[in-house]
């Protein structure tokens, strides 16, 4: 986007950057880099003849040296740390814009690109991936830019380190050993280092002693300088030096490390003073402690933590790391490493496990609230209670009926765990249901070893006056939290009833149970699969409706889990729930990456603010075509082939693909998309850019991939009908005008309208259907022009085209056309939002 860089403070009196009068200058300043613009080359009355645009790059600043290689490159050289300042001289009338960028030098610089609008860049304190090469652009309209560039190398030399490594070997049928010992010396640099060694004082060179060898190993590419020492002498053990060297090249002086070899050098080697795994209470003081065993040179000692770096409240004092108040997050493994440059480091690990209950739930079997399973009198009833422990082990499980403790006995037996459910479950098993059973049953989560809270669940068993013998049961648990709603009669077919309790019970009255979610209902006039064209892969858009979701808490998210067919692990994540659910409304989700052909069960949960609800699980299947002509065409534009839409060669600019995430820093304003269709500001889309240098009438267009239409029954008197459908955005006060046409096969020159709208809609997507009935293969053409400002992105997503007309209800009046065409809001294949 045009204009000045983000960020910017104006550096110079009251007149902005954007309005300098000729002959002034402008200046800003953005993190380390700042912007100097020189204006006045040409006055506004001086009366300059019309020229197209010519630049130069010269050069100020602590420059090392400006060679003019071959082929007129230029190389500026400079010390790292220094101050880089390159001025583009431009001459040219109307004055010529002027755009900076760079290009890096190397891989993993690739992709850092900047770019300036300013006539000076100066950039202070540069860094080694600062280099490279950078051009400057001029244009003002007349003729071809004018670009120039330079190549931008940026010198430095790190410190130099010493590794030093050893290998015995034992001779066959001999009684002696050999020690040989490598010395390596590593230093990066530019230009390229160069290594020289000494013993002492005395300079080893190649060949000065036949005892020492000196080469470089071919994979480093001169990077490292190995010193070999064979078959160890009493003269080798001696003071070494490694001087790395780029001959004062930008006045870098050498640089020198030393390693005192003796017969006593050796690998460094650790111990733990503490135990594994180490078992603690969150809130407690934790200290491990890492003391070396071995090793000369004397190691050094760091702390690491697999699962990313230190909580910010540790202590490091040597080998000595102390968490002054464990958490929760704080749990992981722990290792201490200890180097001297001698051999492989030495690496010694923890475990810290933090204790913790939570996510306490309990069912009964059979569902009370299942309107044709209610619990009878002299039937069996199970009272499950689960429980997630840290460390599982130390879990232990307590019944109560109205705060009395219960024991196992033949009546009321009592389990620890059920093979059947996941680990952490106990189970009441009350045999021949009486009255006298009835009242408030609490099970008791603990920790052995206590300190950590228990967690209480009670269930409350009573006579129902509206069901004569029947039972109905009430949940409440450990307080803190406010009473739910009442809970909903559970559909046939699913698990049992399954709720968080977190709520106090009073002594003598029922307090109102949390019920969960009733089950998802899914939608099975699917796409069966979603097209995709990709040989081994497909996607599967999946849609459901919530059962009653009024019924219970809103709805917050969904569990998703899904696993291939005959697998065991199932694979979950969280689908978010904005807003409240409407009783019948459909939701949509995409599953991508499916691998063809296999099959796979999914498993859908909602989920509120009270835990997990009912589940459904469904089959879904790849189905390959009938055959190879149109059936379905979805896309999204999340492919990296863009669902095989190609750019028009006829057109005067592109089509670019976009995510809010990832969209340039310096977007315009006011226009364009702030999500895709979907909401999510990391889906993509498909926009037209009409800042600078587009001009009005400007024309992208978008092909799509040619369509097989259906054979045409010989019986019938029309051709197979599609239903074409697409969302577009068109927010900004300079919005012009997206048309869509259609191509037929052989007729390549005509291209008939299907579709058109022009102005601003509002910051909001639209959806067009359009009813088509092509007698022969076709292809579909997004146009987007260009209106008369900046403000005028215009952008399309979720393009789909399904066999069979419309949906009625979608249909405006008087909509025949030459294709059968309507817009979504205009008849006759014209908008008129």
């Amino acid at each position: 986007m045009d204009g000045q860089p983000p960020n910017a403070r104006g550096l110079g009196g009251g007149t902005s950057a954007g309005e300098a009068k000729p002959g002034s200058v402008r200046s800003w300043e953005t993190s380390s880099v700042v912007f100097v613009d020189w204006d006045g080359l040409c006055s506004r009355n001086s009366g300059c003849a019309i020229a197209p645009p010519t630049v130069r790059i010269v050069h100020s600043g602590l420059a090392c040296n400006i060679e003019e290689e071959r082929y007129s490159e230029r190389v500026y050289t400079i010390r790292e740390g220094e101050t880089l300042e390159l001025t583009c001289l431009v001459t040219g009338h109307p004055r010529p814009q002027i755009r900076w960028t760079k290009t890096a030098g190397s891989a993993s610089d690739r992709f850092q690109d900047s770019s300036v609008f300013n006539e000076t860049l100066r950039i202070s304190n540069i860094q080694r991936h600062q280099g490279g090469r950078y051009y400057c652009k001029a244009e003002n309209g007349l003729g071809s830019p004018a670009i120039k560039s330079i190549r931008v190398d940026v010198y430095y030399l790190d410190d130099p380190i010493v590794t030093v490594h050893q290998s015995i070997g034992e001779a066959k049928e001999q009684f002696y050993y050999e020690k040989t010992v490598f010395l390596r010396c590593v230093a990066n640099s530019n230009p390229p280092v160069r290594y020289s060694w000494r013993r002492g004082q005395e300079v080893l060179l190649q060949g000065s002693d036949k005892g020492v060898e000196i080469y470089e190993p071919f994979f480093t590419q001169g990077e490292t300088k190995i010193l070999k020492l064979k078959n160890l002498r009493p003269q080798d053990y001696a003071n070494y030096s490694c001087i790395a060297s780029v001959r004062n090249v930008c006045s870098i002086p050498d640089k020198m490390v030393s390693f005192r070899l003796s017969n006593k050098t050796a690998p460094p080697s650790i111990k733990l003073l503490v135990d594994d795994p180490i078992v603690v209470n969150p809130g407690e003081a934790i200290t491990l402690v890492c003391v070396t065993t071995g090793g000369e040179p004397g190691p050094s000692l760091t702390w690491v933590r697999s699962s990313g770096a230190l909580p910010d409240k540790t202590v490091l004092n040597g080998g000595t790391l102390t968490i002054p108040a464990i958490g929760a997050d704080d749990a992981g493994t722990y290792s201490c490493i200890a180097n001297n440059n001698v051999g492989n480091p030495a690496k010694k690990s923890t475990n810290i496990i933090v204790r913790a209950l939570k996510k306490g739930r309990f069912w009964i079997t059979p569902d009370p609230y299942h309107k044709d399973d209610n619990i009878q009198i002299g039937r069996e009833v199970k009272i499950s209670c689960q429980v997630e422990a840290i460390p599982p082990e130390e879990l232990t499980f307590s019944w109560f009926k109205n705060g009395r403790p219960l024991r196992s006995s033949e009546r009321m037996v009592i389990t620890q765990t059920d093979p059947d459910v996941s680990p952490g479950t106990t189970n009441l098993d009350i045999i021949d249901l009486k009255f006298t059973d009835f009242g408030t049953y609490t099970c008791v989560a603990s920790l052995k070893g206590g300190g950590i809270s228990d967690i209480s669940i009670d269930v409350n068993i009573s006579s129902s006056t509206e069901l004569g013998t029947a039972v109905r049961a009430k949940g409440c648990g450990d307080g803190g939290h406010h009473p739910a709603q009442a809970p909903p009669h559970v559909p046939h077919g699913s698990h049992p009833s399954k709720g968080h309790t977190r709520f106090p019970c009073a002594p003598n009255r029922f307090p109102a149970f949390s019920g969960k979610a009733y089950a998802p209902e899914f939608y099975y006039d699917t796409y069966n699969p979603l097209w995709q064209n990709r040989p081994r892969v497909y996607s599967y858009s999946l849609q459901w409706t919530q059962m009653n979701p009024n019924a219970v808490d809103r709805i917050l998210a969904y569990r998703l889990g899904i696993r291939q067919a005959g697998q065991q692990r199932w694979w979950e994540q969280e689908i978010t729930v904005n807003g409240n659910i409407q009783k019948g409304e459909l939701i949509t989700y995409n599953l991508t990456e499916l691998i063809k052909p296999e099959a796979y069960e999914v498993r859908l949960t909602p989920i509120t603010r009270f835990g997990e609800g009912d589940s459904t699980i469904r089959v879904i299947k790849y189905s390959a075509p009938v055959n190879p002509h149109l059936r379905e065409f979805h896309c999204g534009f999340e492919d990296g082939n863009i669902c095989l839409f190609t750019q028009d060669d006829t057109d005067n600019f592109d089509w670019t693909k976009q995510s809010t995430a990832t969209r340039d820093t310096k977007y315009t304003p006011n226009t364009g998309p702030n999500a895709d269709r979907t909401g999510s500001k990391e889906g993509f889309y498909m926009y037209i850019e009409t800042s600078r240098p587009r001009l009005e009438g400007e024309k992208a267009r978008l092909v799509s991939p040619v369509f097989s239409v259906a054979p045409k029954n010989p019986y019938g008197a029309t051709n197979t009908a599609y239903c074409f459908s697409f969302y577009y955005h068109m927010y900004g006060q300079h919005i012009g005008s997206l048309n869509v046409y259609l191509r037929l096969k052989g007729q390549t020159a005509i291209e008939n309208p299907l579709w058109s709208s022009s102005g601003n809609k509002g910051q909001h997507w639209n959806q067009a259907r359009v009813n088509i009935n092509p007698p022969t293969s076709f292809q579909l053409i997004f146009e987007g022009i260009r209106g008369p400002g900046i403000e005028g992105d215009i952008a399309i997503d979720d393009v789909s085209i399904v066999e069979g007309e419309c949906m009625k209800s979608d249909q405006p009046a008087n909509s025949k056309c030459c294709f059968s065409t309507q817009g979504a809001e205009r008849s006759s294949g014209v908008d008129l939002s």
